[in-house]
């Protein structure tokens, strides 16, 4: 059976060109941590606690891909955020490296003492300490719980900590939870259990080409690549590429005015002139301002058009001239 050891030789750290010293000891902070929301965060800040208290730094690990993606290949979770991301929002959360273990069939099925042993044994970081949720489940069939990690921490000598779950309005905050959330619409509750603002990144690809020479509203044709889209309509939101920001009204739907059945994301920035042909765009969707409609004409879609940008800029604190 190919082991840990295997799966981790591939493990990518961030920023990618750190050097580990041998004398160097990790609090791990282990999870799947997509959107790294509230939760999370609380996982990455008691880690840090203890890497402080111990003279340690703070590893966060994930697995790549999601293990829902493997063991339920049939309905895979949508991610809240790419990878990339993931690892970008997991070292401003406090992680001095973070790192991916390849999840494979075989990684699923190692007992969980033995999954513990080969993290133990890896040649890559050496850990003085675990920290989980404290209802997080690993190795084969889930066996792997808190009493598990208490026995084999005290055996190797390591700290432990389980953080205990947050909960929002009573429920508790998950990576499922927000991505109901943002599925129903409820953008402002999914944002307070992520603690930033929902988001959609992609690629920017090619569209009709009908917004810029009919509405005089060029858009970008968004391709997402990860987060979940909230249900068809216009939104307030912001458009981030290339370290700029700009104020943007989305459409989700299908563009009915103009007959179109093919679900897009469209994405016009306001201030913005330029070609945005693949480049990578991150939207942060921050309100719900209207349905998708059909106008009897592409000039009274026009004229909305024009309100929602308006409506946008207020939002931003914008001159509407």
């Amino acid at each position: 059976m190919k082991n840990l050891q295997k799966s981790m030789e591939n493990i990518i750290f961030f920023p990618e060109n750190i050097k580990i010293s041998p004398l160097d000891r990790f609090v791990a902070a282990i999870g799947v941590f997509d959107g790294v929301h509230l939760g999370h965060r609380e996982i990455i800040a008691s880690a840090c606690k203890r890497a402080g208290q111990t003279g340690a730094k703070v590893a966060a690990i994930s697995f790549s891909p999601h293990p829902r993606a493997l063991l339920c290949p049939d309905n895979p979770p949508d991610l809240l955020v790419s990878e990339r991301d993931r690892i970008e929002l997991l070292h401003q959360a406090g992680a001095d490296i973070c790192g991916f273990i390849n999840f494979t069939h075989d990684a699923a099925n190692l007992p969980p003492e033995e999954f513990l042993q080969q993290l133990k044994n890896n040649d890559l970081i050496q850990i003085s300490g675990i920290c989980v949720g404290s209802r997080w489940r690993f190795g084969a069939g889930g066996r792997g719980n808190k009493d598990v990690l208490e026995k084999f921490c005290n055996e190797s000598n390591w700290t432990l900590d389980a953080v205990n779950e947050l909960t929002y309005r009573k429920e508790t905050i998950s990576s499922t939870a927000i991505r109901s959330a943002i599925a129903a619409g409820n953008l402002t509750d999914a944002a307070a259990m992520l603690g930033r603002g929902v988001s959609l990144s992609g690629k920017v690809v090619h569209g009709y080409r009908i917004a810029g020479s009919k509405l005089n509203a060029p858009t970008a044709n968004l391709q997402p690549d990860s987060g979940i889209l909230p249900p068809d309509g216009v939104y307030s939101a912001a458009a981030i590429f290339d370290n700029m920001s700009f104020p943007a009204v989305i459409n989700i739907g299908i563009a009915p005015t103009f007959g179109n059945n093919e679900r897009r994301v469209e994405v016009h920035l306001i201030g913005f002139t330029g070609s945005l042909y693949d480049k990578k765009l991150t939207v942060v969707l921050y309100r719900f301002l209207r349905k998708e409609q059909t106008f009897p004409s592409p000039d009274e879609l026009k004229k909305q058009i024009a309100k929602d940008i308006e409506a946008v800029k207020e939002d931003n604190g914008l001159n509407n001239n």
